[in-house]
């Protein structure tokens, strides 16, 4: 396959725009909150000047581009402005060619063909270019970060995050072409010359695999995992419209790149420590009592707000109407909610977001995708099994009501009579009223702005974290974690013992992640029960000890992060996931079996929390790959069909052909 003329010759312009027109860091200096704003909103760098309005004077030439660390977070924040118009693509490729979306009548030929699983490589979809833009952009300023650092322009503790942080936004780039495409260019050299493109020896091939293990060396090197906190624009804000969002929330978090990397390499334990790294980062400084990114439980009593969960005041178990659903205020909320004392903010629930203002160089394509009044052009919609069969077919916790509050009206809506994608669509439906219950309902007749396309492109969150080191802990032989994780939570789910290690019968104590010492066999007297039960647990290893201990007196008090894990379907107050027969915690005969059955649901719940969110094809094609991989099955083709018939009514739409997507030249 020939890849020489992938990229454009407007791509290197753009990429020589980048060092022809730079702001001279004294105006940065003097202009910190307009600049982020700009930098945010671009569409390319060459655009940098223009939205500043940069008078002639104060544009400096090519050999100047770099001269300190504001240059250099002036091309961070221009290369996040490049990232940003990612969004659709991502998404439709993720969303679209897996079961979760589907076409409407408005929809695009090339977007029919993508969902028929048709795309040539002339679809506008199979156009590499503004993935290749983005990496292209990158390689041009890591050389110059390394420039800048030989040169004694950036010190090496500023060099470090901000290398490190180019490197990832680099990384994650070539995961979404390596999962669309397969095999991939691979360019690590910054391209400034269009002959350049017709020297093979630029750059490399590389299949899926090969690209994931380049990407995982790729980030091992880099001089840091932490975050870029030294950056000109960490902590600062913007306002959206009516609403504001943190621009530290739009760095990418490099510990769990990693462990996506790593969980599609399938080391799964390398993958847990990536992804625990993140979840234990909030406990340093808080005296074991935050319970941030916890997937914690908040029962409503009071003033107080439930932790984006769903549920019912007790004496309203009856009424299907009477719940409260804050779930949805993950993606109502700004990312500037921090939450007061006795509530929560966003911030505990989302990890990596981009804002869109809905201004001429900020616009968010789902308005455009997805709406179905105003400016939209519905183009796109959930699929019916998506909502039938998936959130429509839940079962809620003590009431037996069949239906998903994370669905209706949160995820999706009837708008029209026509099935609408709602996630993205809480910032353009502006107006909105709150009921009894302090439940959020749009109003989709009334807009502060019907031409606004502002909006959030929502990439990672505490959800999607957990399900992911739930799926690595479960492959690496914790099903019993993993169950709990994807349920109601470590501490229903753990042995609870004493201080001294005996077994506290009314369950009031301290508990963690544990093996149990044994299992009392069937038609075991309650003496040997009571025996076995008195004998320690064993703790988990790290990355997989989770500490939900909370202890009141007479005992010294303590409160550990885990303490209230509510899991992922106990926070939408579903029930569990019934456990068959066959399968087992971990410990019997039936291990396999336990891991694979948890495996499935664990991509099943994915589906009702994460849908919508560009992570659908992914998720399937990582999980089928591995089957095959371990000989749990024999056909990537084959589990990918399975996956997504339901969606097209039985029939098979995927090929060895058509698992990765054709390439545009």
């Amino acid at each position: 396959m020939d890849y020489k003329l992938i990229l454009t010759n407007q791509t290197l312009i753009s990429l020589r725009n980048l060092r022809a027109k730079k702001i001279k860091s004294m105006k940065f200096l003097k202009i910190p909150t307009v600049l982020a704003l700009s930098i945010l909103l671009t569409v390319s760098f060459s655009a940098c000047d223009d939205l500043l309005n940069v008078n002639a004077e104060e544009v400096v030439e090519e050999s100047e581009s770099y001269q300190n660390v504001y240059d250099a977070d002036n091309a961070i924040w221009g290369l996040y402005g490049k990232f940003a118009l990612l969004a659709e693509n991502v998404v439709v490729l993720n969303e679209l060619r897996a079961d979760l979306m589907d076409v409407t009548p408005n929809a695009t030929a090339d977007q029919v063909d993508l969902n028929n699983h048709t795309a040539t490589k002339d679809n506008k979809y199979c156009d590499p270019t503004p993935f290749y833009e983005v990496i292209l952009n990158a390689n041009d300023i890591l050389a110059n970060f390394d420039k800048m650092k030989a040169e004694n322009k950036m010190l090496a503790n500023d060099y470090g995050p901000r290398y490190s942080d180019v490197m990832a936004i680099r990384s994650w780039t070539y995961l979404q072409l390596g999962i669309q495409f397969g095999d991939v260019p691979y360019i690590t050299n910054p391209l400034t010359k269009i002959e350049d493109l017709k020297n093979p020896t630029l750059y490399t091939v590389k299949s899926l695999n090969e690209l994931i293990n380049q990407l995982i060396s790729d980030m091992k090197s880099v001089p840091t995992l932490e975050e870029n906190t030294l950056s000109s624009f960490y902590g600062q804000t913007i306002q959206n419209n009516s609403k504001s969002f943190y621009l530290n929330m739009q760095f990418i978090n490099k510990h769990i790149l990693m462990g996506d990397l790593y969980l599609w390499n399938d080391q799964y334990v390398e993958a847990a420590t990536e992804y625990k790294a993140y979840m234990d980062a909030a406990d340093a400084n808080s005296s074991k009592t935050n319970i941030k990114n916890k997937v914690s439980s908040w029962v409503w009593s009071g003033t107080n707000e439930p932790r984006f969960q769903i549920c019912y005041q007790r004496y309203k178990d009856q009424d299907v109407t009477s719940f409260r659903n804050m779930w949805k205020e993950i993606f109502f909320r700004s990312s500037t909610d921090g939450g007061t004392s006795g509530s929560i903010g966003l911030q505990d629930e989302m990890i990596w977001m981009m804002s869109y203002s809905g201004s001429a160089t900020s616009v968010s394509p789902f308005v455009k995708l997805f709406a179905n009044t105003g400016v939209g052009e519905y183009q796109l919609k959930p699929s019916a099994y998506a909502i039938d069969s998936l959130w429509e077919s839940q079962v809620q916790q003590s009431n037996g009501f069949v239906f998903d509050g994370r669905g209706r009206e949160s995820s999706f809506d009837k708008i029209n009579g026509q099935p609408v994608v709602l996630k993205y669509l809480y910032d353009y439906y502006s107006t909105y009223t709150t009921d009894v219950n302090k439940t959020i309902h749009l109003n989709y007749t009334t807009f502060s702005n019907p031409y606004s396309k502002s909006g959030k492109w929502f990439l990672y969150r505490a959800a999607l974290l957990h399900l992911r080191y739930a799926e690595a802990a479960n492959r690496a032989g914790y099903p019993r974690l993993a169950y709990a994780l994807l349920n109601n939570g470590i501490r229903p789910n753990f042995d609870w013992q004493q201080s001294d290690g005996t077994y506290r019968a009314n369950k009031v104590g301290v508990q963690y992640t544990s093996f149990p010492p044994q299992i009392p066999a069937a038609g075991a007297t309650q003496a040997q029960i009571d025996s076995i039960n008195a004998i320690p647990a064993k703790p988990y290893p790290a990355p997989f000890y989770l500490d939900a201990r909370q202890n009141d007196a007479p005992y010294p008090f303590l409160r550990s992060p885990w303490r209230d894990n509510a899991g992922i379907r106990n926070r939408a107050f579903l029930l569990s996931t019934p456990t068959p027969a066959y399968v087992h915690d971990g410990i019997g005969n039936d291990h396999n079996d336990s891991i694979q059955w948890i495996e499935n649901n664990l991509i099943r719940e994915a589906a009702l929390e994460c849908g919508f969110e560009g992570q659908r094809w992914a998720d399937l094609l990582r999980v089928s790959r591995r089957k095959v991989k371990v000989g749990e099955a024999t056909s990537v083709v084959e589990l990918m069909n399975n996956a997504i018939k339901p969606k097209y009514n039985g029939a098979a739409k995927i090929t060895e052909l058509n698992l990765f997507l054709p390439m545009k030249k």
